[in-house]
């Protein structure tokens, strides 16, 4: 195995949306880049497959079509939780670039006729929501940053940040293919790692069979905070609607376009749980389906077929820009959405923002930077940002900014030879033939405990006997090993999961109330208490490794 050193003006971990978009933006503003990715860029992050829908107000004249309307109902359903000031930012200000950028990478969000394809789901004010065919989205992006002079470091994992004097200096990681190690040294570090998967048991008994992507396993998350990086929002649990032991992308096209969620009865119930029925928040109707078949009323279905024949028609031809399979699905199982129900369940949680205007991940300013200088962060890994459109906007956003930092620097820091040699040498030994427990083991004995301890109904008691299983899990972890490269691979994942998942229950056991319905619900604290936790808590990592929590009030003039 070689050692390869690199170097740039900024290394971007994670080439996904956000990073491709940070790593097109910092070009445009002259600088060097590398794009580091633990797959290829053309086929990697959550929209590898594909994505049907992008969020954005368009200024029509109508009055829930502005900027304003936007923040306002960001900020009311953020429920104190989100900094206003940060999102004008990171989103708003960028919105106008990242509608060019769709254009300028031959992606367009119209309609063939030129039009815009709009719904509303969610408990928004208007359809904000642009329906289109984004299949080749993450092909047309890895073209245009690899045209644009970007490097590429395909399928090399990110080990850990590499630090000088507290600040960000680069990066050190491991090819899954040769075993090579590599050195990046760069003046600023963008993290697009995407959020937190496989954290939770599955539902269809498939730990990869995900709701988003499986590879997404909240390693930005976790280098950042051994960097001294904070994090926020890592308490809250998100699950969604899916098609029955088959998780994939698609609640927001059916609720969006009229779909209804009935019971066995053949009861419509969402207006049970929410005055704005199957137009409100996500997370009511996990609830909902939950309840639902807790009390009996199961199985539950989705029905299309109120739908109006036009609109069935776009909604399943665009379904499958999501996920390819989503046809074989429907075929295998005779379903045809005009005619039949289709059955649903709910997915497997994973840590992230509990709606599609609310992030969690590394705590992010106005200018996407973190507490550590040269540390950048967007995207779903950060805690401001969610969903496709802000994965956009704040890569944008943050290519912008790194490089503006780049700029002010004479010379990127010298990476500490010291730290190199100690991650080198982390990322090989599970190769010790002596180790005895695979990386399957340490996963789902992971997912058992969280799914068991801080799942949609919590408890102190529940949480503290997951913290003390996690502990336990922390001390043996130096029995787990790897056979090959891609145990390798795996292993460093599963890792970093377990660093998110001690996050995940030290902060919903510091959040003594429940907010966001099943993402943070604590049986013994079943009522939101505003007094004492309106904003958000923090999460650092002290120089022994223990964790430290606080919470911080938010800039949120709608809360």
């Amino acid at each position: 195995m070689q050692t390869h050193r690199h170097q740039a003006d900024i290394l971007i971990i994670g080439g996904g949306v956000c990073g491709l978009n940070a790593a097109l933006t910092a070009r445009e503003q002259g600088r060097s880049v590398i794009v580091m990715d633990k797959a290829v860029i053309e086929r990697s992050g959550h929209i590898a497959g594909g994505i049907d829908h992008f969020l954005a107000y368009m200024d029509t004249g109508a009055e829930w079509d502005t900027r304003e309307a936007y923040l306002e109902f960001t900020g009311k359903s953020a429920r104190g939780v989100t900094n206003i000031d940060v999102v004008d930012s990171v989103y708003c200000q960028e919105l106008p670039h990242a509608l060019k950028r769709f254009e300028e990478i031959n992606c367009t969000l119209r309609q063939p006729d030129g039009t815009y394809y709009r719904t509303k789901s969610y408990g928004q004010p208007g359809p904000w929501w642009i329906n289109f065919n984004g299949k080749r989205m993450k092909p047309l992006l890895a073209k245009a940053a690899r045209k644009a002079g970007c490097a590429v470091l395909d399928r090399v994992v990110t080990a850990d940040l590499l630090t000088n004097g507290g600040t960000v200096c680069g990066a050190a990681g491991f090819d899954i293919r040769t075993g090579d190690f590599h050195i990046i040294r760069a003046g600023a570090v963008i993290i697009s790692t995407g959020g937190t998967n496989r954290l939770y048991s599955n539902p269809s008994g498939m730990s990869f069979n995900t709701w988003m992507c499986p590879a997404d396993t909240g390693d930005g998350e976790a280098m950042s905070l051994r960097a001294g990086a904070e994090l926020a929002n890592i308490e809250f649990l998100r699950m969604t609607v899916v098609p029955r032991s088959f998780n994939a992308a698609g609640l927001n096209a059916l609720s969006g376009m009229g779909a209804v969620l009935i019971n066995a009865k053949g009861e419509a119930f969402m207006d049970r749980y929410h005055p704005l029925g199957m137009k409100g928040p996500r997370y009511k109707m996990v609830q909902g389906v939950l309840n639902e078949m807790r009390e009996g009323r199961g199985p539950v279905y989705m029905d299309c077929r109120g739908i109006a024949p036009e609109a069935q028609k776009h909604l399943i031809a665009t379904l499958s820009c999501d996920k390819d399979s989503f046809k074989d699905y429907f075929e295998q199982l005779g379903i045809d959405l005009t005619a039949t129900p289709m059955e649903v369940d709910t997915s497997e949680g994973m840590q992230g923002g509990p709606n599609e205007v609310c992030g969690s991940g590394v705590k992010i300013n106005k200018d996407c930077g973190t507490n550590v200088p040269g540390l950048y962060a967007g995207g779903n890994g950060a805690d401001q940002c969610r969903s496709l459109h802000m994965a956009v906007t704040s890569g944008i956003h943050a290519g912008r900014m790194a490089a503006h930092y780049c700029a002010s620097l004479p010379s990127a820091p010298e990476p500490d030879e010291a730290q190199i040699q100690r991650i080198h040498e982390r990322v090989y030994a599970p190769l010790d033939p002596e180790r005895s427990i695979g990386w399957k083991e340490f996963e789902m004995t992971l997912q058992r405990i969280l799914t068991e301890g801080a799942g949609p109904c919590r408890t102190e008691k529940k949480l503290l006997r997951a913290k003390e299983k996690l502990e336990q899990v922390q001390a043996a972890s130096g029995l787990v090993g790897a056979k090959d490269l891609h145990d390798l691979l795996r292993l460093h994942e599963v890792h970093n999961l377990l660093t998110i998942g001690r996050c995940t229950v030290d902060a919903a056991l510091y959040r003594q109330e429940s907010r966001f319905g099943n993402c943070h619900f604590r049986e013994d604290f079943p009522e939101q208490d505003d007094e004492r936790f309106l904003g958000q808590v923090v999460v650092s990592a002290e120089s022994d490794g223990k964790l430290k929590l606080e919470l911080r009030r938010t800039d949120n003039p709608y809360a």
